[in-house]
């Protein structure tokens, strides 16, 4: 069975490298609202377009929050399959890793008295949402996503961003 597995995605791996280079291949930056910690996450994607249908994007989000003594800081990274559906409208499905990292610390008049130990933690979900893509120039592209991420505790994950294509 190991053997069968190993196969496949030695096939797939090789089936995309080949060609990728015949293919879309692009970048992109963002940024949006991360309703779990009510706050703006920036953050990249590299987007490779298999056909006019098929895409997948890999990508990474940073967000960070300090408030009431409080300090919140969000490094989450996706994987993402893009299904077009109409015209530049898709549908997205993938997993996320995310580390979260909170840490409190004791301050008086501005000065912090004691720092507090931070607890880090780490979780995967799956990603499902739907994108829009509109295109300002051959090669630059404006686009929006929304996606809810169930995890633990699950969050919406709203961005816009630029698309640039190499």
């Amino acid at each position: 069975m190991k053997k069968l597995i190993v196969l496949i995605a030695l096939v797939t791996v090789t089936n995309l490298t080949t060609r990728c280079f015949a293919q879309d291949l692009g970048g992109a930056i963002h940024a949006g609202y991360l309703s779990e910690i009510e706050t703006l996450g920036f953050g990249g994607s590299l987007l490779y377009d298999i056909n006019d249908t098929w895409g997948l994007a890999a990508g990474g989000t940073f967000a960070f929050k300090s408030e009431d003594n409080i300090d919140v800081r969000w490094i989450a990274a996706d994987l993402d399959v893009h299904y077009t559906f109409f015209d530049n409208l898709y549908a997205l499905a993938g997993g996320q890793y995310l580390s979260a990292r909170v840490k409190e610390d004791e301050t008086f008049n501005g000065f912090v008295l004691n720092e507090g130990s931070a607890v880090t933690s780490s979780d995967f979900g799956v990603n499902v949402g739907a994108g829009y893509r509109y295109n300002l120039m051959d090669n630059v592209s404006v686009y929006s996503e929304v996606k809810y991420v169930a995890l633990e505790s699950g969050y919406i994950d709203a961005r816009l961003g630029l698309h640039f294509a190499f």
